[in-house]
C-alpha cells in the first residue's frame, strides 16, 4: 500500500568449456539477483473475552489495536554451479548459494484497553465502557532492522558402472539472523478517564470515545501522551544444517529384465541456537509524544490520529542512552524476559530405504520401505508462576529418540495412450518445529498472555491413500480427477487455555497433539484450448480446478468435540482464462480458499479461524524477439485482506490490508 516503485533485477550466465582434454565437459552457471521493496500495510486487531456484566459472563471486546506497518525489504543473492563430466559414465557437481535479506521496519500502533474500564451497558452487540483510566489509552512506536544471511554448499557425484549406478552428495548450510536494534517506545495517555461506546458483531468493532457525554479525539493527539517505558528486544538466531545421501541402483536385478532395485542411506543433522534478550527500561526521562510527531499515516481501516516519527524518537534514544535504565524492582522481570525465550536444540535424522520398480508394458509398480531414526535434544528455560504471581526460571533439558518404518506402494497404469491412472499407499512423518518442541516461552505481562513450547510433543504420522486419473485429449486438453484419504495420528495444533495450572492467571498458547485426525478429499482439474469449439478461438485457453476436503480432528483437551483440521481449507479452487500464441501470453485467474481453523481455545467462543479468501490476478508476457520479452504481473487486483476471527464471523481478531501489487519488467536472453 506504499504506492512506491521497487526495483528488481536478475542476471544469469551459463556456458560450457573444454577441460582436461574433453569436449565441453565442464559446465558453469552463475547468477546474481537483487530486489528492494517499500511496503506498507494497514492492520486492526481485536481481543475478546468473558467479562462480568450484572453477575453474568458475557463475551465482549476487551482490547482493540490499530497498527500501521512501513518497511523496506532488500534481498541479494548469488549462486554458482559447476558440473564436470570427464566421461560418459561419470558426473561431478558442486553448487554454492548465498542469500542476504534485510527488513527495516517501523510500526505505529494505538491500543484501546477497554477492559480497564467498567462494562456499564451491554446488549450482545453494543457495549459501553465507563471510566477507562488514562493509561488504558496507549500509543507506541517501534523500529527494527532484521538481517538474515544464508550460505549453502552442495557437492556430489554420479557413476554408471554398467551393471549398477551410484550417486552421492553432501551439503551444508549456515543461516544467521540478527535483530540488534529493535526498540519500542511505549507512551500512555495523561489527563481524564474516558468512556467508549463500542459496536461488535459486524466484522471490525467500531467505537466512539467520549469525555463525559462529549465525543472527543483527545486520545488521538500526541501531546496528551507521556513516555512510560522503552522495550529493547535484540535477537540472535543461528541455524546449521548438514546432510548427506548415498544411493545405489541396480537395473535388471537378479537377472530380471523388468526389475530395478534401489537402496540408499541419508542423514540430516540440524542445530539451532535462539537467543532473545528482551528488557524493559522503565526509568526514563519525562518525554512528551508531541516532540516526535509527524503527518498522520494514511490508514484505510482506522483513524490513527497524529503520526509518530520512528527516526526522531530512535535518534533521541541513541543520543541520550544513559537516561534510560531499568528500575531495581524490575530486575527479576527483566531476567525472565531475557531468558525465557532462549533455547539450543539439535535434531539428527538418519534413514535407509530399499525400493523396487517393476516395469510392464502398460504398468509400473514401485514398492519399498524407509526406516528413519530421529534423535532430538534441547536446552531451554521453563518459567513458572505461583498463585501470588511470583516467578521462577528453571533450566530444562529434554531428549527424545524414536524410529519410524514408512512403507509405500505406487501403481501407474496406462490402459490407452491418452489415459493414465495412478494409485498409491504411503506413510509419512512430520516432526515438530524446534520452536514448538523446545522448552521456551514468551511472556506478555501486560496482557497476561504466554506463548510456550511443549517438550512433550510427539511427531505426527499419516497413512495416505491416493487414486488419480488423467485423461489427455486433443492437443491442449486434460481432465484430472482424484480421491484421497489420510489417517493421521498425533496431529499438532495450537491450543489456548485460560485455566493452565502452571501459569495461573495467564492465557497460555502452546502446541498439543490431537488424539486422532483424518482427511477425505476429492480433487478435479480441467484445462482446454477453446479451438475445440471454433477454430476462430485458437489460442484461447480456459481451465478450473477444485479441491474439497472432509477433515476431522479430536483433542483430549476438548473431549467429545470434533474440529476441522487446522490450516486445511475444506474448499479451494481456481478458475482462469487465457490466450497464447508465439508472441503473446496472458492469464486472468481467480483463486478461492475457504475458511481455516487456526487455533483451538477452551471452548468454541475462543477458537480462531482464518476467513475465506478470494483473489484475482493477471499475468502477461509479450515476446518482441527470441531474445527480448516484456512481462507483467498484477497481483491481488481486488485488494483482498487477511482476516482472522474468534468464535464466529462477527468477532474480527485481525484484519490486515496490503493492496494490489503491479510488476513490469524486461527479460533478455543472449
Amino acid at each position: 500500500m506504499s504506492g512506491e516503485t521497487s526495483p528488481k533485477g536478475q542476471v544469469d550466465f551459463s556456458d560450457t568449456y573444454d577441460a582436461f582434454g574433453g569436449m565441453d565437459n565442464l559446465g558453469v552457471t552463475f547468477g546474481l539477483n537483487y530486489t528492494e521493496r517499500q511496503m506498507e500495510s494497514d492492520n486492526v486487531e481485536g481481543a475478546y473475552d468473558l467479562l462480568d456484566f450484572n453477575g453474568n459472563d458475557v463475551l465482549s471486546v476487551i482490547e482493540l489495536q490499530e497498527r500501521k506497518y512501513a518497511l523496506t525489504r532488500e534481498r541479494t543473492g548469488a549462486n554458482l554451479n559447476l558440473e564436470l563430466r570427464p566421461d560418459e559414465s561419470t558426473r561431478y557437481f558442486a553448487s554454492a548459494v548465498y542469500s542476504e535479506f534485510q527488513d527495516a521496519e517501523s510500526r505505529q500502533r494505538t491500543i484501546y484497553a477497554f477492559e480497564d474500564g467498567d462494562l456499564s451497558s451491554f446488549d450482545g452487540s453494543a457495549a459501553v465502557y465507563s471510566d477507562i483510566p488514562e493509561d488504558g489509552f496507549r500509543r507506541r512506536i517501534r523500529y527494527r532492522t532484521k538481517n538474515q544471511d544464508t550460505m549453502a554448499l552442495n557437492l556430489g557425484g554420479e557413476h554408471d558402472f554398467n551393471q549398477w549406478r551410484l550417486d552421492y552428495n553432501v551439503g551444508i548450510s549456515d543461516t544467521k539472523e540478527r535483530v540488534l536494534d529493535e526498540k519500542e517506545g511505549r507512551f500512555e495517555k495523561t489527563g481524564d478517564a474516558l468512556n467508549a461506546d463500542v459496536l461488535i458483531g459486524g466484522d471490525l468493532p467500531s467505537f466512539t470515545i467520549r469525555n463525559g457525554d462529549t465525543v472527543t479525539r483527545e486520545h488521538l493527539v500526541n501531546s496528551n501522551y507521556e513516555l512510560d517505558r522503552v522495550v529493547l528486544e535484540p535477537i540472535w538466531v543461528d541455524d546449521k544444517d548438514v546432510n548427506f545421501a548415498v544411493n545405489m541402483e541396480v537395473p535388471y536385478a537378479f537377472g530380471i529384465q523388468n526389475l530395478t532395485l534401489k537402496a540408499g542411506l541419508d542423514g540430516r543433522f540440524k542445530e539451532k541456537d535462539s537467543n532473545v534478550d528482551e528488557i524493559e527500561l522503565r526509568d526514563v526521562p519525562d518525554l512528551n509524544l508531541a516532540d516526535y510527531s509527524m503527518a498522520p499515516w494514511s490508514h484505510g481501516l482506522a483513524d490513527m490520529g497524529d503520526g509518530i516519527s520512528a527516526d526522531q524518537f530512535m535518534g533521541y534514544f541513541s543520543n541520550d542512552r544513559s537516561s534510560f535504565s531499568q528500575r531495581p524492582q524490575d530486575v527479576d522481570e527483566n531476567n525472565e524476559l531475557s531468558l525465557s525465550q532462549d533455547y539450543q536444540a539439535e535434531e539428527d535424522v538418519t534413514a535407509a530405504y530399499l525400493m523396487g520398480t517393476w516395469e510392464m508394458q502398460n504398468m509400473q509398480i514401485i514398492a519399498g520401505g524407509r526406516i528413519e531414526q530421529t534423535d532430538y535434544s534441547a536446552l531451554g528455560n521453563e518459567v513458572v508462576y505461583d498463585v501470588d504471581g511470583n516467578l521462577s526460571i528453571n533450566p530444562r533439558r529434554v531428549d527424545s529418540s524414536y524410529s519410524n518404518f514408512l512403507p509405500g506402494l505406487h501403481l501407474r497404469y496406462e490402459p490407452t495412450d491418452d489415459l493414465v491412472i495412478r494409485a498409491a499407499w504411503s506413510n509419512t512423518i512430520a516432526r515438530p518445529s524446534f520452536g514448538d518442541i523446545s522448552p521456551r516461552s514468551f511472556v506478555n505481562r501486560e496482557d497476561l498472555e504466554i506463548e510456550a513450547g511443549n517438550p512433550d510433543l510427539d511427531p505426527y504420522t499419516s497413512a495416505n491413500f491416493d487414486l488419480l486419473a488423467d485423461w489427455y485429449y486433443g492437443e491442449t486438453g486434460v481432465v484430472s480427477a482424484g480421491v484421497f484419504y489420510k489417517d493421521i495420528d498425533d496431529y499438532i495444533v495450537e491450543f489456548t487455555s485460560r485455566n493452565n495450572p502452571v501459569y495461573a492467571g495467564y492465557d497460555v498458547t502452546q502446541p498439543v497433539n490431537g488424539t486422532k485426525a483424518s482427511v477425505k478429499g476429492f480433487e478435479f482439474n480441467v484445462q482446454q484450448g477453446l479451438e475445440i469449439i471454433d477454430p476462430v478461438l485458437t489460442g484461447l485457453l480456459a481451465g478450473a480446478n477444485l479441491s474439497v476436503l472432509d477433515t476431522e480432528l479430536t483433542l483430549a483437551e476438548r473431549n467429545g468435540e470434533d474440529f476441522m483440521l487446522p490450516a486445511a481449507a475444506e474448499e479451494s479452487g481456481n478458475i482462469f482464462i487465457g490466450y497464447e500464441n508465439e508472441q503473446f501470453s496472458t492469464r486472468l485467474s481467480a483463486t478461492y480458499r475457504g475458511e481455516m481453523l487456526d487455533e483451538v481455545g477452551d471452548d468454541r467462543d475462543f477458537d480462531i479461524y482464518v476467513a475465506s479468501h478470494t483473489q484475482v490476478d493477471l499475468t502477461a508476457s509479450y515476446r518482441f524477439s527470441q531474445q527480448i520479452e516484456l512481462v507483467a504481473q498484477l497481483i491481488n487486483l481486488t485488494d483482498e485482506p487477511l482476516e482472522l476471527y474468534q468464535g464466529s464471523k462477527g468477532y474480527t481478531l485481525q484484519l490486515e490490508e496490503y493492496g494490489p501489487t503491479f510488476a513490469f519488467g524486461l527479460k533478455g536472453r543472449f
